[in-house]
């Protein structure tokens, strides 16, 4: 390709002849014009001039007091999580009654401390254990019998002796119930040592039967003068018809001249005198001992009294 130019920047015109064309190349075609792109961000303004401002920081709200309770959240309460294992536990540990949950054979699946301290058995030690280890008479008849009654939302109380670890035996009663643990359906037999009171219903009954079959008349009352136990003899020389009367009776109302003989045995004196009861018919004469009735720390609870006939 051959350029020519005139001298000192002269425009002359070109002999057409003699010039040669330069060949057309083709050019691409001009790209397509995108968008101008917006900035992000608004460029910053231009300082102006005068003094500096300090910057204020944001506006905090003041300290509440402690003294001040904070507001209750708007809307329902929401209880705590409770623990249910836990509280399984202090439930069986804190009941007075040694517990004993049983399994569909009559074993023990689950106990609580009190099985230590009236049966003798550690919690390790009573696990699997057969009921009628605890309670021979409980046999299977009898186990079976109280599932069917347990069945029907029954609710058993059974008077049974019970045998410790070391063969020694107690009075038990025993309650028993259904009880929904871990796979179903459970039994739970609570136990409870009643010796000391089936002793004193016993030994109630055997002084009952010799105040009732004593050959003198006998009888028991109250700190307040009433009567509350009396023989046969007492009440046909007292003149009262039945034992169900005698319970709304006072000594003194029958016995005017013993006030001061019971309110000296009341004070815990054992005293005797002889005395004149009056009837209409007739007038007895005869000798009249009371004595305190103490209970196990001396406290006197009533007053006991016996009739010589002259």
């Amino acid at each position: 390709m051959a350029f020519w130019f005139n001298k000192k920047d002269e425009p002359q015109k070109a002999d057409s002849s003699n010039v040669q064309q330069a060949p057309v190349v083709p050019q691409p075609p001009p790209a397509a014009t995108l968008p101008e792109e917006k900035p992000l961000l608004k460029p910053l303004a231009k300082p102006v001039a005068g003094p500096m401002l300090k910057a204020v920081p944001p506006s905090t709200p003041p300290p509440v007091p402690a003294s001040v309770p904070a507001p209750e959240p708007v809307g329902l309460k929401v209880r705590p999580k409770i623990d249910q294992r836990a509280l399984y536990q202090q439930l069986m540990n804190g009941l007075y009654d040694a517990v004993l949950i049983l399994d569909e054979r009559g074993n023990v699946m689950e106990s609580n401390l009190r099985v230590e301290e009236v049966l003798g058995y550690t919690h390790d030690e009573a696990w699997d254990l057969p009921i009628t280890t605890i309670m021979p008479g409980m046999n299977r008849q009898l186990f079976e019998h109280l599932k069917k009654n347990l069945a029907e939302d029954h609710h058993v109380l059974i008077d049974s002796r019970c045998f410790r670890k070391d063969g020694s035996s107690f009075s038990g009663e025993v309650g028993v119930c259904n009880i929904m643990f871990m796979r179903g359906n459970n039994m739970i037999f609570t136990i409870r040592n009643v010796e000391r009171r089936k002793t004193s219903i016993v030994d109630f009954k055997k002084l009952q039967g010799a105040i009732e079959n004593s050959l003198s008349p006998m009888f028991i009352c109250s700190t307040d003068e009433t009567f509350t136990v009396a023989n046969p003899l007492a009440l046909d020389l007292l003149g009262i018809q039945s034992i169900t009367d005698v319970k709304t009776v006072k000594l003194t109302q029958i016995l005017p001249n013993a006030a001061d003989m019971f309110a000296a045995a009341a004070k815990g004196t054992i005293s005797t005198e002889t005395l004149v009861l009056n009837r209409p018919d007739s007038a007895i004469t005869f000798k009249l001992a009371l004595a305190p009735i103490k209970n196990s720390d001396e406290t006197i609870i009533a007053v006991s009294g016996s009739i010589l006939l002259a």
